[in-house]
């Protein structure tokens, strides 16, 4: 009697599980229609200690707090690494690479057309990256939510040392043609002031928007009239007093709520350089959205003071000053 009774409870609790397992195997991370371009610290654990040979790991991280601690085996690099060279192309900094340059770049990482690229930070960077390699076609990239701080709460090992030397691997991975329905151009800027499909976005912080600071780079304070301001920060969440984890997209859907975000819309972006705004971008495509829908003005803050400060181009940007 009593090795029946076991039975039809181990038959029971078999029985429940397989009724809640199809939910659980279901369950998209954190409620995102896109969850799975996020990676949990315990994931990417998983895949380094499987040696995962596929597997690329970027810390895009200034090289003082990269040495001074780092997720093992992973390339360490800062902005300039990754933005245009002043070549005469644009005379203001911040813009990113064309083409050839980016595909030379991804390639001294070891990157090939089938490696998994996974990016962290220890502030808001990783998501330029992830958005650049979206630009030149590659989609099996992913970022680690929490970004460092993450890890290390996790109790992980840590290096401290140079990390993975840039170059030593060459990669073969073949950048596309950037894809020009993720861009906004000045223009595209002028023309959302008018047109009822389009929305203009300033992610900066208040202070910028209000001209209180001006960051280096720009050439005079202020803001575009007709945007409309949410910082970055609406996005995160803070680990160890950085804000490098997402919000849940029951959280985020309460922010699109708060400032009547539409997806119909030509969402434009602009921040000091382009590497706020992709906070958004990506935080919107987790949800769902199309990401064509999503556009990173890349000149942003930079290229449209450079003109209204009468460098001109007869565009004749206005700004509305402190």
């Amino acid at each position: 009697m009593m090795r029946t009774r076991w039975v039809m409870v181990a038959l029971a609790a078999l029985t429940a599980l397989a009724m809640v397992a199809p939910a659980v195997a279901g369950e998209k991370y954190k409620g995102f229609e896109r969850g799975d371009s996020l990676i949990t610290v315990k994931e990417l654990k998983t895949m380094m200690d499987k040696k995962d040979p596929n597997l690329v790991v970027l810390g895009v991280v200034r090289k003082d707090a990269f040495l001074a601690g780092h997720i093992p085996d992973s390339y360490g690099f800062w902005r300039s690494a990754y933005t245009a060279e002043d070549t005469g192309t644009f005379p203001y900094g911040g813009m990113a690479m064309n083409r050839e340059d980016f595909q030379k770049f991804a390639r001294s990482l070891g990157i090939n057309n089938n490696s998994k690229v996974v990016i962290y930070d220890e502030k808001y960077d990783a998501t330029r990256v992830w958005w650049m390699f979206y630009l030149y076609g590659k989609r099996d990239v992913r970022i680690l939510d929490g970004g460092y701080p993450a890890w290390k709460a996790a109790g992980y090992e840590v290096d401290r040392l140079g990390g993975k030397t840039i170059g030593k691997i060459k990669g073969n991975f073949v950048a596309k043609i950037a894809d020009p329905r993720l861009t906004a151009s000045m223009s595209d800027v002028w023309r959302a002031k008018q047109d009822p499909m389009m929305k203009l976005w300033d992610t900066r912080g208040k202070d910028e928007w209000t001209g209180a600071k001006l960051k280096k780079g720009a050439y005079t304070k202020g803001r575009i009239e007709w945007a409309t301001l949410i910082s970055w920060k609406e996005f995160r969440k803070k680990i160890d007093d950085k804000p490098t984890e997402f919000k849940t997209a029951a959280e985020v859907q309460k922010v699109v709520d708060k400032f009547g975000m539409k997806k119909d819309v030509q969402n434009i972006f602009y921040c000091q350089s382009g590497v706020r705004t992709t906070t958004h971008i990506f935080t919107l495509y987790l949800m769902g959205w199309d990401l064509n829908h999503l556009l990173n003005y890349d000149g942003s803050w930079i290229e449209w003071s450079y003109y209204a400060k009468g460098a001109g181009t007869g565009l004749n940007p206005v700004v509305v000053a402190p």
